[in-house]
């Protein structure tokens, strides 16, 4: 069996396997969102100051269950511009009838505050590249033949092609940990379950050789945020930008005016924003310590200090009057960060 293992993994070097492609050249993934139902979506990052056409030469390919072979793919369309993003989102906006006959497959559809954000809709109905649940690998294709005759190598590799992840404790499926053995994560505790992750800003070039079995650790290029499975309309994907062609924002070293504008501040998001009235949340580069919001006499109306600080909060804005407030999130080392806040 032990031999057999290891010419799996031989086999699955070979096959899953480019050359190093340089840094800051190539499109990856910079955004992955596995929210409760059909709230699934994965962001393109182009980390070069060119635009590139994705119509005919990527495409999104989702390996589920271990599988290693006739991947769910998604032909991707348009183009991204110089370090901008493109969103694929699921593409299920009802409830499907078929699913709904065998429970464990039963979904709902995907949520419109993730549709608004997205550049291209996956299929409408499973299967698709966009339909993953924690336990598939994922990856950003690119095409090195021709129209007529694609020939599909990965540029970017999300989790481990042929790891099936399974909990030693009740031997079910729930998906990759940063703990080791990191495909045994338990009931609850999976990082690619319920959760988004951000591509680390430091992350220059995706993964284009599949990590050996047993080795994928999460946390080594992904932050985590907090569960993205309660609530009736979550905020899935937490930077929009609805102004803008491309709707969210990657922060990465490839990008000079990125590294010029970022070096020395905390970059936070403050979202809804305009918000009415309702839970506001921030998102953050460090971990948020204390946030106080003032009105524009310089009156403090709110402070909340974190016992457990954390990347992303929210806060409660109802007991507050229409109007322009600003939001100060404060970290450690007497870093802080003021935003602008309209409530209407």
């Amino acid at each position: 069996m032990k031999k057999k293992l290891l010419l799996f993994c031989a086999i699955a070097s070979t096959m899953f396997s480019v050359a190093q492609t340089a840094n800051c050249s190539e499109l990856f993934f910079s955004m992955y969102v596995c929210g409760s139902g059909d709230n699934k979506a994965m962001e393109i990052y182009n980390p070069t100051n060119s635009s590139i056409t994705l119509t005919g030469m990527y495409r999104i390919a989702q390996y589920y269950a271990g599988h290693t072979t006739n991947p769910d793919v998604m032909l991707l369309n348009g183009t991204i511009g110089a370090y901008s993003t493109f969103v694929a989102a699921n593409g299920q906006v009802t409830v499907d009838s078929v699913l709904t006959a065998t429970p464990h497959y039963a979904t709902q559809p995907c949520d419109t505050a993730l549709l608004r954000v997205a550049n291209q809709l996956d299929t409408a109905h499973y299967p698709g590249a966009i339909y993953f649940g924690g336990t598939a690998a994922l990856t950003l294709d690119k095409n090195v033949g021709s129209m007529a005759s694609p020939v599909w190598i990965p540029v970017d590799i999300f989790a481990c092609i042929g790891e099936y992840p399974t909990s030693p404790v009740d031997n079910k499926h729930y998906g990759w940990w940063n703990v080791s053995p990191y495909a045994a994560a338990t009931s609850g505790h999976a990082w690619t379950k319920y959760h988004t992750l951000i591509r680390k800003t430091s992350v220059q070039v995706g993964t284009s050789t599949n990590p050996t079995i047993g080795t994928w650790d999460v946390a080594t290029q992904w932050d985590s945020l907090p569960d993205s499975k309660t609530g009736i309309t979550p905020n899935y994907y937490p930077q929009p930008n609805q102004n803008s062609t491309n709707k969210n924002t990657h922060f990465c070293t490839c990008n000079p005016s990125s590294v010029q504008e970022y070096a020395d501040v905390v970059h936070v998001n403050i979202f809804p924003n305009p918000a009415d009235g309702g839970i506001v949340n921030v998102i953050a580069g460090k971990s948020i310590e204390m946030i106080q919001v003032y009105n524009l006499v310089g009156q403090m109306v709110y402070e909340e200090k974190m016992t457990n600080p954390q990347l992303w909060i929210s806060f409660n804005t109802s007991s507050l009057a229409k109007g322009t407030y600003l939001v100060k999130s404060s970290f450690g080392n007497n870093e802080a960060h003021v935003s602008k806040i309209i409530l209407q």
